[in-house]
């Protein structure tokens, strides 16, 4: 290729040696125990092998299986600790007391999250706590001083395979935070510094600007405006709000330059540099992306103060093996990967672009544009399947937004922290405090214009692991082209197969089916919504959820779940009756993926939530199919066989909503679930009597929330559940669910979830009748 000298690529052993850590400590985060003796014994042999064979590649492939195993015991541990911390066994709504130091900052009137560094639980019992934990309440909170909390806990609400860090698995939703102990500086030195500084910014600056630059300086986003920062994350400058790299490079930029500047020595320079980006990122709380630069600005100062030379991957792999080390969890978190591919993407694009004969010759105004164009790209491109796996997105803008952004914010840091420091002087700190302002207004724009634009953010389904390694993989063959490794048999031979598997795959894997069916009971508060997931990934939804004053259960709750997992289009929307609980949130469902048919009982109420979906309806061109005892829906093997309500013309049920309610069995090789809306006793009583054999089910969707007047003991032995699921809201006005209900399921010997403590429930069932239940209470996301 014209302009590049071609290498062959070089060895980067400290990356590699990252690697195969990190890959270990997933695999003892998923508790994989067994492979631990398994991968040392392996190891142990390499090593044997490479000393009696005298072999190098046997040597690093000894070490690397040492560092696999090592990464698997550090994973392990870690998930036996959180599997014992106290709030694995909190259930949603549990009312808890606690005690600890706080760490963020929440100004008097505000209301946020802050994290606690718990102490002991207050209640005297034993408890065993795993990092911080989140608290949701109104300030004032300051951090370093000592609180009492009273609340309610809230456990996650989106299931996955994936564990969590306990910290991120849940918070508390706080009744009360009652300070018991003053902040002291010698007790917390960071924390009453970082409190501090926060105060000043809150001081300074107008209520509106006042969180952005709390976020932009100390990385706390708890009190920032969720419409900014849903614009700023659309515009793919997300980044911005987290203390990452970006802001500990500026800073050690700054104070390396202003070091040179007032004509103190190199070595004295590099010393300060390190000495003072090191507090700052103590300050702040030491974020991983922060602690990863902040290891990298140390290892370039020691290089260059040694006189040796250090490859970029190097340092990223021995910043990687220190904070894994430290903490294990960091490796499952969005921030510590989009950290290190970003990282990694620009310094790998930068070190490239520059050794392009063509590029060095153009002016420089030109060169440091397409420079920076090739640096964002790079890095666009290398973080896109995190971003789609963590939040189902891909931000193209970011690409010319990081191009106006960075110098934007690398001009408004030094103003920020200049007015913080003449804060005491109000007339020298009111002009830094303006320029940031103005310049805090220009980021904000910038959003706003970026995330405009219909192309700035793309909403994907998630890909899962496996994509993401194959798309990185390709990325990492292609970058290999540059080195001029096109011309070798094995590369061409590696892009094919890995071509022709991302081409393959996704008609095989539609044609084969997976041979398992996937229901997910969504927590929509006080109402249902459940999505159904064939073998081959045609969905059916049940019911949308309730849309109440601002409330909006389908835009707010399905329609990101439908996104999430990839779904434009629905076999079936089945309104199982007309009640608001049910059938409010359709609209905003209906409008945002395609629906080939509408199924309903056809009784029409008059309700509003009815009336709306009705309205809706006749303005399009969906087919409504009337349900009733005896209708058959069949997709991809999945039969659904309704067995209420009867022909209306032959049952009067004296105008009751629920009465007309659909109650149909999901079939799918020998496993049966019954689904039954908000059916009374009596309607279940009836179809005890005329269709016992039919309701036989493992898993039954309890009726109307658990209420009292449904799941009568005659009704549990026709069904005999397995497994009995209950959509309710938390803390519901009505009581739901009825202690009856539970009793009567418990006698009846059934595993019991509940959408207000376990979160969204997603069973998972084959052809043989087995299944399995996973939640979101569980810690996974």
């Amino acid at each position: 290729m014209a302009g590049v000298s071609r290498r062959p690529p070089r060895s980067r052993p400290l990356a590699l040696a990252a690697l195969a850590l990190s890959g270990g400590v997933i695999l003892g985060l998923r508790a994989l125990s067994p492979l631990i003796p398994i991968a040392a014994g392996l190891a142990a042999l390499l090593g044997l092998s490479a000393i009696l064979a005298d072999r190098r590649d046997l040597v690093v492939g000894a070490a690397l299986l040492a560092l696999t195993t090592a990464g698997l015991s550090l994973g392990v541990d870690a998930e036996g600790a959180a599997r014992h911390d106290c709030r694995s066994a909190w259930p949603a709504g549990k009312l808890v007391r606690v005690s600890g130091v706080a760490v963020g900052f929440l100004p008097e009137g505000e209301r946020g999250s802050v994290r606690l560094r718990l102490q002991e639980s207050a209640d005297g019992r034993a408890c065993r706590w795993i990092e911080s934990i989140r608290v949701w309440g109104e300030g004032p909170v300051a951090p370093g001083a000592l609180y009492e909390v009273q609340g309610s806990w809230r456990p996650l609400s989106r299931p996955g395979r994936v564990p969590l860090s306990p910290e991120r698995r849940g918070w508390i939703a706080a009744r009360e935070i009652t300070q018991v102990g003053a902040a002291r500086i010698t007790d917390h030195p960071f924390l009453a510094a970082r409190g501090a500084a926060a105060a000043k910014l809150w001081r300074l600056y107008p209520r509106r600007w006042a969180p952005l630059a709390q976020a932009l300086i100390l990385g706390e986003r708890e009190t920032l405006n969720p419409e900014l920062q849903a614009r700023i994350a659309r515009a793919g400058l997300a980044h911005l709000l987290a203390i990452s790299g970006l802001h500990v490079g500026i800073l050690a930029a700054a104070i390396f330059s202003l070091a040179r500047i007032v004509r103190i020595s190199s070595v004295k320079a590099h010393v300060l540099t390190v000495f003072l980006t090191g507090a700052y990122v103590l300050l702040i709380g030491a974020p991983a992306s922060a602690v990863r630069a902040a290891l990298m600005v140390m290892l370039w100062a020691l290089t260059r103060l040694a006189g040796r030379a250090s490859s970029a991957f190097d340092v990223l792999g021995l910043s990687a093996i220190v904070l894994l080390v430290i903490r294990p969890w960091n490796i499952v978190e969005a921030g510590f990967q989009l950290s290190f591919a970003g990282a990694a993407a620009v310094g790998y694009a930068h070190s490239e672009a520059l050794r392009s004969a063509w590029l060095r010759a153009l002016p420089r105004l030109v060169k440091a544009t397409l420079l920076s164009l090739l640096t964002s790209s790079a890095a666009v491109l290398l973080v896109s399947p995190i971003t789609a796996i963590h939040f189902g997105r891909v931000t193209p803008a970011a690409v010319v937004g990081n191009l106006l952004a960075v110098p934007l914010l690398a001009l408004a840091m030094p103003a920020m922290f200049t007015s913080a420091a003449l804060s005491a002087w109000p007339a020298l700190a009111v002009w830094p405090t303006g320029a940031a302002v103005v310049l805090l207004q220009a980021i904000d724009s910038l959003a706003g214009a970026l995330s405009s634009v219909a192309w700035a953010s793309l909403d994907v389904p998630r890909p899962g692991f496996l994509w993401a390694i194959m798309y990185t993989c390709l990325l990492i063959l292609a970058s290999q082209a540059l080195h001029g490794a096109w011309q070798r048999r094995r590369f061409i031979l590696a892009v094919g197969l890995i071509c022709a598997v991302s081409i393959a795959w996704p008609p095989l894997v539609s044609r084969v089916g997976s041979d398992r069916i996937t229901i997910y009971v969504l927590d929509v508060g006080q109402g249902d919504a459940i999505a159904i997931a064939t073998p081959n990934r045609r969905w059916l939804l049940v019911d949308a959820g309730a849309k109440i004053n601002d409330f909006d259960a389908g835009r707010s709750r399905v329609v990101p779940f439908l996104r999430g997992q990839g779904v434009r289009q629905l076999v079936a929307w089945m309104a199982s009756h007309p009640d608001l609980d049910h059938v409010g949130g359709a609209v905003a469902v209906l409008e945002s993926v395609s629906v080939d048919r509408v199924v309903g009982s056809g009784w029409v109420s008059g309700q509003s939530g009815q009336l709306a979906v009705l309205t809706w309806l006749s303005g399009q061109r969906v087919p409504w199919l009337r349900a009733n005892r005896g209708t058959q829906i069949s997709v991809d093997d999945v039969k659904l066989q309704f067995l209420h309500p009867q022909d209306q013309r032959e049952v009067d049920h004296d105008g009751r909503p629920n009465a007309y309610s659909l109650v149909f069995r999901l079939e799918y090789g020998r496993f049966r679930m019954l689904f039954t809306g908000d059916a009374p006793g009596d309607i279940e009583d009836g179809l005890s009597r005329d269709l016992p054999e039919a309701l036989s089910a493992q898993v039954l969707k309890v009726s109307h929330h658990g209420s009292a007047s449904s799941t009568s003991s005659g009704f549990l032995t026709a069904v005999d559940p397995e497994l009995a699921v209950i959509s309710v809201g938390r803390g519901n006005r009505y009581g739901h669910p009825s202690p009856h209900v539970l009793w009567r399921l418990s006698a009846q010997g059934a595993d019991i979830r509940r959408t207000d403590r376990d979160g969204t429930v997603v069973i998972e069932a084959g052809r043989d009748g087995s299944w399995r239940v996973r939640a979101a209470a569980q810690g996974y996301f």
